[in-house]
Parts: C-alpha cells; sequence; structure tokens
C-alpha cells in the first residue's frame, strides 16, 4: 500500500494511491507527473519500487508527504536491494524497460505496424481500459492544440449529493468545452464532454467488455455478443450523439442514488446507468467493501475550434469522438 498524503483530495480519503499494476489511468497519469522526480538513468527501478509499494497488501503501508519523499525512499530502496542487501524483493521486480518508454509506448505505438495481432493488443492497452481510455481523450485534445487547464477536482460520498448533482450540471462559457473526468476509482471511468448549449456526451470504454471506439460507434470491437440492455443503453447514450435532457437527468440521478449509501445500492443503480449491466459486474460492486465515492475533474478547453479543426474540422462529432478517431487503430 503506498499513500501520498499531498494526494488526497485525488485519492481520498487518505491519499492511497491505486494499485499502479492494474490502474493503466493512475499509472499513466502519476508517471507523467512525477518524471522529473526520478533519478536520471535509475527511472525504471526507483518507479518500479512505487509501483510495487502501490500493488502490495502486506506489511506496513508506505505513507510519505510528498511524491518527492516517495520517490527519494524508493530510489534508496531499490538501490540498496541491487546493491546486494538481503533480497525482500520477491515480485518487487523494477518494470520491463523505462517506466516512461513505457507510458510512451502505451500513447503513441498504436498504428505504427502491419501486425494485426499486435494492432488489437495495442488497442486493448490503450482503448478498454477506461480510465486510460479518458486519459487518451484528453492527451489527443491536449496536443492538438485544445489548451486543457484543470478547473477543479471533487470528491463526492454520502450526503453529498446535491453538490453532485449542482456540478454535474455546469455549463462553460460560449468559446470553451468542459471535460468532466469522473470515476469510481477502481471501478468505472468515464467523460462528460459538455458545451455551452447544453449539449452533452458520454465517452467511454470497459475494461474486458468493449473499446471506446464501440460505445461511440466507430467499431464493432465489443468483446462477445452485446447484451440487449449495453445496446439500449448505447443507444441512449453513446453512438456519439448528444444526450437529451430527459437521459441527462436520468443519469444525475442514477449517480445520485449510487453513493447515497453503500455498494449494494451502487450495483442496484449499475443496472441501469449507461456503463456495464453485466449480472458478474454487478455483483462484484455489491460485495465490495467501505464506502462508494466518486471523483469528479473538470477540464477547461480552452481553445476548442483548433483542436477541432486539427481533428479534421467535423461540426458534427463531439471533441471527445474527434479524438477518439484520430487514433483509432483498426
Amino acid at each position: 500500500m503506498l499513500i501520498i498524503a499531498a494526494d488526497r483530495a485525488t485519492y481520498p480519503p487518505n491519499g492511497q494511491i491505486p494499485n499502479l499494476e492494474d490502474d493503466e489511468k493512475a499509472y499513466a497519469e502519476i508517471a507523467k507527473r512525477i518524471a522529473s522526480l526520478l533519478p536520471e538513468g535509475f527511472e525504471e527501478n526507483a518507479f518500479g519500487q512505487l509501483v510495487t509499494w502501490s500493488a502490495s497488501a502486506l506489511g506496513r503501508p508506505q505513507s510519505f508527504a510528498t511524491w518527492a519523499e516517495a520517490v527519494t525512499a524508493a530510489t534508496a530502496y531499490a538501490r540498496g536491494e541491487f546493491a546486494g542487501n538481503t533480497d525482500q524483493r520477491q515480485r518487487d521486480q523494477p518494470l520491463e524497460g523505462n517506466a516512461l518508454d513505457r507510458l510512451g509506448t502505451a500513447l503513441l505505438s498504436a498504428g505504427q505496424t502491419d501486425d494485426p495481432q499486435i494492432k488489437l493488443r495495442e488497442k486493448s492497452r490503450r482503448w478498454a481500459n477506461c480510465g486510460l481510455a479518458a486519459f487518451q481523450i484528453r492527451e489527443q485534445l491536449q496536443a492538438k492544440g485544445g489548451k486543457l487547464a484543470s478547473q477543479s477536482r471533487e470528491a463526492y460520498g454520502v450526503g453529498k449529493d446535491a453538490d453532485l448533482k449542482s456540478d454535474l450540471l455546469v455549463l462553460p462559457s460560449a468559446t470553451t468545452v468542459v471535460l468532466l473526468d469522473c470515476q469510481f476509482p477502481q471501478v468505472h471511468n468515464f467523460v462528460i464532454e459538455v458545451h455551452n448549449d447544453g449539449s452533452r456526451f458520454l465517452a467511454q470504454g470497459y475494461q474486458g467488455f468493449y473499446f471506446a471506439q464501440w460505445w461511440l460507434g466507430l467499431d464493432q470491437s465489443y468483446s462477445g455478443t452485446p447484451s440487449a440492455e449495453i445496446l439500449a443503453l448505447r443507444e441512449r447514450y453513446g453512438l456519439g450523439r448528444r444526450i437529451n435532457t430527459p437521459n441527462y437527468e436520468s443519469l444525475l440521478d442514477g449517480l445520485v442514488a449510487a453513493i447515497a449509501s453503500g455498494w449494494p445500492e451502487t450495483a442496484d443503480q449499475w443496472r441501469t446507468l449507461p456503463f456495464n449491466p453485466d449480472s458478474q459486474e454487478i455483483d462484484g460492486i455489491r460485495h465490495r467493501s467501505g464506502s462508494p465515492t466518486f471523483l469528479v475533474e473538470a477540464f477547461e478547453v480552452g481553445q476548442p475550434a483548433v483542436a477541432r479543426a486539427k481533428l479534421g474540422g467535423d461540426a458534427r462529432a463531439s471533441l471527445s469522438e474527434l479524438a477518439t478517431r484520430s487514433l483509432t487503430t483498426d
């Protein structure tokens, strides 16, 4: 377990970092954020130790006030092991390849080969994970001149239903767009794109079930045969279409109810929320421990017109769809 007190707002209540072996979105964002702190020539080992601490459920938690302190400790620990001290690693192995190279590969490598199996694997790594799909959309819009800036980051739980509903009704200025990066930590992550005229679009992938491209109607990359329930939800909330007002109100009501008490209530709401109404997934959510938390980080796209133009200029499509199209690997 890895705890960074300075990240309490991002990972409430105490800054416990997600398992970086499993959470690709957190992995990518943290690797990018702390890149300048990692010791030159020893990046993979130091970052690998942080990943190991985040994944470990054994022993005492590794707690630090800041990432700088954590990197210093991880570097010393890794250097001590490789200098010949008692090897307590077991699975505390350095990452295969430089951690920053791995991040760069995850973001940039798809489409550089004609091998269909490799292309499918890269597509899966970049898009099927719901958190990394949301990250990809933001990164692509930033790369195309959208000028993204984080505006707020809030955590919601029991008793904060009114605040959540109000914050998800935000409208940007006439010249900007807002991306609401929403997540139930360790469960699901999705993006709501909001325009000044009230238009809202939902973009997401769901690990083990579908790519963002499938949700947006760009291809048929669903794992297996989609159920009637998920097809109906995609018809209402996906396919790159604007979410109509009654459906958006229904989404807000479902999210508010999902954090109103415990995970059993969240599971009940999951049947109708536009994510993944799979019975096994719902059962897994029902038996989670603790209380549900919902995180929302709002990003302002300062120059949406610039990004749109560089992504092909299709005025009918959302920015999220254009970003996804630009990185699709068929």
